[in-house]
């Protein structure tokens, strides 16, 4: 039930993405699964994590029109970052998900960015990355723990589900 519950989120996300990137035009939107990692860093273990980050990373991936395998590694990267640094953060802090959100906001979006500047045909200046990741990174910042707290509730309504299902479904169960 769990991996399901991940798997429409990212769908969500890629599909709401996709939609407003779509009718925004010039409009910089960050990465709306960089806050989705995060939460799994935080909230979940690698066993259940890694699955969802490939399989999200290689469906940003296959829609980017970018680099193949930007999306993934930096998705990969991020989560093992968070990972990193909740061993040595307090991880019920409420002032720390808008920082950890901004890190890996910023992390995905220098990745991606550097990719592209090295993949351009003629030369990009590396100074006009600035106002586009620091809009993003405030974004991130404004609008991620929002995120996260939705991603930390619905993941609390699929637990109290999964749990209902079961105890209906098996009466002599002891817990």
């Amino acid at each position: 039930m769990i991996y399901g519950y991940h798997l429409t989120i990212c769908l969500l996300l890629i599909i709401f993405q996709t939609t407003l990137a779509a009718i925004g035009g010039h409009v910089y939107l960050y990465d709306l699964l960089a806050p989705f990692v995060v939460y799994l860093g935080v909230h979940r273990l690698p066993r259940e994590a890694i699955p969802i980050l490939v399989l999200a990373g290689l469906a940003m991936d296959g829609i980017s029109g970018g680099v193949f395998g930007v999306h993934l590694s930096a998705y990969l990267w991020m989560y093992a970052g968070v990972r990193r640094a909740i061993q040595f953060l307090h991880v019920g802090n409420f002032i720390l998900l808008p920082v950890l959100v901004a890190g890996g906001v910023f992390f995905q979006g220098v990745v991606v960015a550097f990719s592209a500047v090295v993949l351009a045909a003629a030369p990009w200046p590396v100074e006009s990355m600035f106002p586009v990741i620091s809009k993003q990174v405030l974004w991130g910042v404004l609008t991620g723990p929002f995120l996260m707290l939705l991603f930390i509730r619905g993941q609390a309504m699929v637990d109290r589900a999964g749990k209902s299902y079961l105890g209906k479904k098996d009466p002599l169960r002891t817990s």
